[in-house]
């Protein structure tokens, strides 16, 4: 904060020396800053109050701070603490001279989300005949029991569709060389961040025989904590061309799994041939908005609310078809209980 400082020289009337007192002024510009930031959360964050956030509670706690917030690297520090009231990993707040995204990761309990992290090397242990692209796609065979052949790949984000040589590949693994198409797929969602909605839907379609409703969106559209737009329903759209609805798939999750990904966990559940294995999904089911304070800083969070089938919220993430976790041990053994899990679930059928 760029502060003012007042210097009033007093000269005594006895004597000649100088008493020089300093006044700090606040910059009441903060308060201007803050107060609109927490009516723009108030009036358009769709979450308020499915989470349960006391925002009343929320502005009386920060207030104080921004009152005494000495300059804008201060200030920027508290409205960072502030955003992250939201619990939400789609808000965030950016300056002329920084930025701070949510990562929030805590359980309703307050516990930190465990990860079920495995690294990709110990995931090519498992594999035959795996590969590397040049996008960071990991794909291989998988060997089944009584000869059964699966094709495994992962997907690390989705900021670019899946195309040209990367399912051209994949697509020669499933059909394969023989034209005797594979027994199965497991398909790695584990550790993607998210990215375009756009083609997170449109990668869905590989798994879909029909067209069909998905996922449906709402809009905030009022300052009450339940002013939305009528629910409106997503499709999905299957693929003419390599389409994989009718092969039994395993879809890997962990609670690193965002956004789009989330969404596209979701999705991918309302398939016939799809089952959920790992941990339940990290969430992420807003469509982030930015907005502007005063001083020019953005404030992004979600307005647009995503639902499943059954209208209930993904926000917090989607539970898994069949649950399994991976130790610290089992890290430290290179053993990924979810893919082994993975494995089993597609040797003895759906």
């Amino acid at each position: 904060m760029k502060r003012i400082i007042l210097l009033f020289t007093l000269v005594l009337a006895l004597g000649a020396c100088e008493n020089v007192e300093t006044y700090e002024v606040v910059n009441n510009d903060f308060k201007r800053n803050y107060d609109a930031a927490w009516n723009l959360v108030n009036e358009n964050y769709c979450f308020l109050g499915y989470k349960n956030i006391d925002w009343d509670k929320v502005y009386d706690k920060y207030l104080p701070q921004v009152e005494q917030a000495k300059d804008e690297c201060e200030f920027f520090d508290i409205m960072c603490d502030f955003v992250d009231e939201l619990r939400d990993g789609h808000a965030g707040i950016m300056s002329n001279f920084d930025r701070h995204a949510s990562m929030y990761r805590l359980e309703a309990d307050g516990t930190v989300s465990p990860n079920d992290y495995i690294s990709r090397s110990a995931v090519a242990a498992y594999l035959v005949d795996d590969r590397v692209t040049k996008n960071g796609y990991t794909y291989g065979y998988v060997n089944g029991e009584n000869g059964r052949k699966y094709v495994y790949f992962n997907y690390l984000d989705f900021s670019k569709n899946l195309g040209g040589v990367d399912l051209e590949y994949i697509s020669r693994l499933i059909k394969g060389n023989d034209g005797v198409v594979c027994d199965g797929i497991i398909f790695d969602l584990r550790e993607n961040p998210g990215g375009a909605v756009s083609y997170g839907i449109d990668f869905a379609g590989h798994f879909f025989s029909e067209e069909k409703i998905v996922i449906y969106t709402a809009k905030k559209n009022g300052v009450g904590y339940d002013d939305f737009t009528e629910p409106n329903p997503v499709k999905v759209t299957p693929k003419a061309e390599n389409n994989w609805s009718n092969i039994p798939t395993t879809l890997l999750t962990n609670r690193s799994v965002y956004s789009t990904a989330n969404i596209v966990t979701s999705v991918l559940k309302s398939a016939t041939n799809v089952k959920q294995v790992g941990a339940r999904s990290g969430g992420g089911g807003g469509m982030p908005v930015t907005h502007y304070l005063p001083n020019g800083w953005a404030l992004i969070f979600p307005e647009n609310v995503i639902y499943d089938l059954d209208l209930n919220h993904i926000e917090n993430g989607i539970e898994p078809d069949i649950e399994v976790h991976i130790s610290r041990q089992d890290e430290i053994d290179g053993k990924d209980r979810i893919l082994e899990k993975a494995i089993e679930v597609l040797n003895t059928g759906f």
